[in-house]
């Protein structure tokens, strides 16, 4: 896989970056997904599973996660996700691009002061 095939993907949508970014080390079914995102401090607000599994679906379909067996005994009804090389990659590329822009702004993206 070279980077080109990575940067088609970007910009990436906010919430198929923080998708990613949570099932980049490891499986997650939608509930453990929808959790992870709504405890992050820098995503204000709720996740409806609705938006979840149609963003979930469009990434399958990319090839930027994959569908993958659960632990044992748990409940065969739960779908685990995990990012796939290509998931990762995108992943990646996208936080040099956001770190790129961030360096850009300069002044602009320093915290106000009181």
């Amino acid at each position: 896989m070279h980077d080109s095939d990575a940067d088609a993907f970007l910009p990436l949508h906010p919430e198929a970056f923080r998708i990613l970014a949570v099932l980049r080390e490891h499986a997650q079914h939608g509930y453990a997904i929808v959790k992870q995102l709504e405890d992050d401090p820098g995503r204000p607000g709720r996740v409806l599973p609705a938006n979840l599994y149609r963003r979930i679906r469009t990434m399958l379909a990319q090839g930027l996660i994959g569908e993958v067996d659960g632990p044992d005994a748990v409940d065969e009804r739960r779908r685990y996700f995990v990012a796939t090389p290509l998931g990762r990659q995108v992943l990646r590329n996208e936080a040099r691009r956001m770190r790129a822009l961030l360096e850009g702004a300069g002044e602009l993206a320093r915290p106000a002061e009181p």
